[in-house]
């Protein structure tokens, strides 16, 4: 089940919330958002993915859209005193009509390497740059682990290698609870495009166990300072954080 289900849609309304959040007046209307909505979301994780962008959310009311962006990289997001801010709402502004209000809301992650589709990400830039596969993989392993995460699975497919039989492989390390609900799984799948064609790359990362209930409760990252002093420290029973028993 793990395999076959999606693991976001399966926790949606249980302790992860919708990514769009409104409710429209008619059929047409409904169309014309979902096809905005989804130009909205590969313009920012194709085009700005250099700033490390993990999901958007999108709030929609009569006349009104906001927009939260979470990326790793905010600062450069938003550039100097918000100039390309100002050149991504123009973009953003031709896909939804200049009539319609407009706020981008930038908001940091507070630990990239939880975000799967940062490291699956970082594992197709690595192909693409002709490392690999099995060393990309072994990297956004360790550094997964490091960061205190409980588990990580990853697999990649295609003609690797520049073979002329197609086939995937992949890396499980750490506990990854497919069919536990209450475990913050995160999942993402990106394309690495190669002389040979395209090769695919999906990333499962076990953030923890969420227990307890609403769409906001999520694990607290482990302290990037805490990591320098002891990078090797991974998550005990005694650890206490939130969304988890105490």
């Amino acid at each position: 089940m793990g395999i076959k289900v999606h693991p976001i849609g399966f926790r949606i309304g249980i302790n992860k919330n919708w990514n769009s959040r409104w409710v429209a007046k008619n059929q047409k209307q409904t169309t014309q958002w979902l096809v905005e909505d989804d130009k909205i979301r590969k313009y920012f994780i194709n085009k700005q993915n250099k700033y490390q962008v993990d999901h958007v959310e999108i709030e929609r009311f009569e006349n009104r859209i906001d927009i939260f962006v979470h990326a790793g990289q905010s600062g450069l997001l938003v550039g100097k005193d918000g100039e390309n801010l100002k050149h991504i709402e123009l973009a953003i502004s031709k896909i939804v009509g200049r009539k319609t209000k407009l706020n981008i809301n930038v908001v940091q992650l507070k630990c990239p390497s939880w975000s799967a589709r940062v490291i699956a990400r970082e594992i197709a830039d690595s192909i693409e740059k002709r490392v690999s596969f099995r060393t990309a993989q072994k990297a956004a392993i360790r550094k997964v682990m490091d960061s205190r995460a409980l588990g990580i699975k990853t697999r990649v497919s295609g003609r690797l290698n520049g073979v002329e039989m197609a086939r995937e492989e992949g890396y499980l390390q750490g506990t990854i609870a497919f069919s536990t609900i209450r475990s913050d799984i995160d999942f993402a799948i990106e394309e690495a495009y190669t002389t040979s064609g395209i090769i695919g790359v999906k990333v499962w990362i076990n953030r923890g166990e969420i227990f307890q209930k609403g769409l906001n409760n999520q694990i607290v990252p482990p302290d990037v300072k805490q990591l320098e002093n002891n990078p090797r420290r991974r998550y005990s029973h005694n650890d206490k954080t939130k969304g988890e028993k105490k």
